[in-house]
């Protein structure tokens, strides 16, 4: 009885080992994960008449869906975006059938760029228009970033030097931003450097400095010592002084949302990207060191990292995915061979995780191919925020595959 529950012990021990061991680099097929993303996207394409209503979130194998002025929009015409650039760079056959498809789609959005009602003109448009001008310099498309660019820095306060988040421009008694506003940026840094103009007086160049004002405040107010994140920081709009700093989308004030510390990551590695100022790829850096050291063993994150829920049915995985593209940028970006290292091993670990199962799936139950996402950290599985198939999930997939692609030899 003892040697064989020794052997049965000995058998899971091996298994559990080679399940938990890193993820080498070939076990990433791309073209096959591309491909899954892709029929799924185009699934939801050709079962669509309605261009206008754009896909959000998923408990099986259909889509709810969002008018082009919300948040998520953008990422469905821009996970098109992507597939044409694979495949125009893989020479598929159809690569002119996904232009088209990304272009209707991206021009359904075109009204969003007089958009000043919320700080998401990044998500939005960038993530769309952004990729179409990126891959086939249509000028149409530079016009609307240019204007998105503007409409979006109407939105900063020099009083309190950020982009306010949340609520109406003209109250003066709350004044809301959250970390994801990091990810807004690179659509005022891009307009500096092509021409756009800032709402308040016409300069390029103050396009730039609401951004790098942003980057800076961000810096200062988000982070904890230990390099967690809050999500929300509540100023006094006439003072600019600090009011709340709390969590929205998280478990408590005080822990760290998972997806929130992922667009910092990712945004803090843009701007130094953009600027060259190593403060803000030393920011990245640590930030990206608080969530790998608290990631469990199969490298995708539970909705907060204060949980202590650790079924699959409270993981997020888009926040793994935007990881991953963080990585690969810090990776890509960076001068130091052994941090440059660090952070590519990281990024080939993440990205084989989510392009694996459970995380990967290509049954038709399931809108997206990632699975196992979170809107909100939530204690029901069955809840709308958890458990979910989530667009933009599928959208920073693409991202991170399409990194992995172009970093092999």
């Amino acid at each position: 009885m003892k040697t064989n529950l020794f052997l049965v012990v000995l058998i899971l021990v091996l298994r559990w080992s080679i399940f938990l061991a890193p993820i080498e680099a070939g076990e990433i097929d791309v073209d096959k994960s591309v491909s899954l993303i892709a029929k799924k996207l185009a699934a939801f394409d050709q079962s669509h008449a309605d261009k206008t209503a754009f896909p959000n979130e998923a408990k099986g194998a259909e889509w709810s869906t969002v008018p082009a002025k919300d948040w998520v929009a953008g990422f469905y015409p821009g996970a098109m975006w992507y597939v044409y650039e694979f495949a125009e760079r893989h020479h598929w056959a159809d690569q002119t059938v996904w232009k088209q498809r990304a272009d209707l789609w991206t021009t359904s959005m075109t009204q969003e760029q007089f958009n000043t009602s919320h700080h998401d003109l990044g998500f939005m448009m960038f993530d769309c228009f952004g990729h179409g001008y990126r891959l086939t310099r249509e000028p149409r498309y530079k016009d609307v970033l240019l204007q998105s660019a503007k409409s979006l820095s109407s939105r900063f306060l020099s009083s309190v030097g950020m982009i306010r988040s949340w609520g109406k421009v003209t109250d003066m008694t709350n004044y809301r931003v959250i970390i994801d506003n990091m990810m807004n940026l690179e659509l005022l840094m891009w307009a500096a450097n092509n021409g756009g103009s800032a709402a308040n007086d016409g300069s390029s160049a103050d396009l730039a400095k609401i951004a790098i004002s942003h980057a800076n405040r961000a810096m200062v107010e988000f982070f904890r010592p230990d390099n967690s994140t809050y999500h929300v920081v509540e100023f006094d709009p006439t003072t600019g002084a600090v009011k709340r700093k709390r969590t929205s989308q998280g478990k408590a004030d005080e822990s760290c949302w998972s997806r929130g510390q992922t667009w910092a990551i990712y945004g803090f590695a843009y701007m130094y990207e953009a600027t060259h100022d190593k403060k803000y790829l030393d920011q990245s850096i640590k930030a990206a060191d608080y969530y790998l050291a608290h990631l469990p063993a199969d490298h995708v994150p539970p909705a907060d990292f204060n949980s202590d829920l650790t079924a699959l049915e409270f993981k997020d995985s888009s926040a793994a995915a935007i990881a991953t593209c963080a990585f690969f940028r810090i990776s890509r970006v960076c001068d130091d061979a052994a941090v440059k290292a660090r952070f590519s091993k990281a990024a080939i670990e993440s990205l084989a995780a989510i392009t694996s199962k459970p995380y990967f799936s290509d049954s038709a139950d399931k809108a997206s191919a990632l699975v196992y996402q979170a809107r909100n950290y939530h204690t029901d599985p069955n809840h709308r925020l958890t458990n979910t198939s989530l667009i933009w999930g599928d959208y920073y997939l693409m991202e991170a595959l399409l990194a992995y692609d172009a970093s092999k030899p």
